[in-house]
């Protein structure tokens, strides 16, 4: 079975997110922040990854350098899941190393149709 972790600070955007992912055929775990994430990844590299970027402490774009500085995680598919929406912010993203660029409010079928 496929697994992918889901990192972000609101326990209610996780829930939506694994809520998706597992109907959809995914062993989903979670992590609160970066750091966690870091280490959750590190211990047990998923195939893929969700990451919100506004988070306290480490931020989405803190957590992807350290994630993509790994090799077992360098060709891992992460994608930013985000409220920042302005002119920019997607190509800001995808040049830092996101494999995609996701808006909040995110639906079911958006979210589906960037992983196939």
């Amino acid at each position: 079975m496929r697994r992918a972790l889901v990192v972000d600070d609101s326990a209610s955007n996780r829930e939506l997110l694994r809520t998706i992912l597992e109907h959809a055929g995914w062993t989903v775990e979670e992590a609160g922040n970066g750091l966690a994430a870091v280490e959750m990844a590190t211990a047990r590299p998923p195939e893929l990854m969700l990451l919100d970027i506004q988070m306290p402490g480490m931020d989405g774009y803190e957590t992807l350098r350290a994630l993509r500085g790994q090799a077992a995680l360098a060709a891992t598919p992460i994608y930013a899941i985000t409220a920042y929406a302005m002119e920019g912010d997607v190509e800001r993203g995808l040049a830092a190393g996101f494999t995609g660029y996701l808006t909040k409010p995110l639906t079911r079928r958006q979210l589906l149709a960037a992983l196939s």
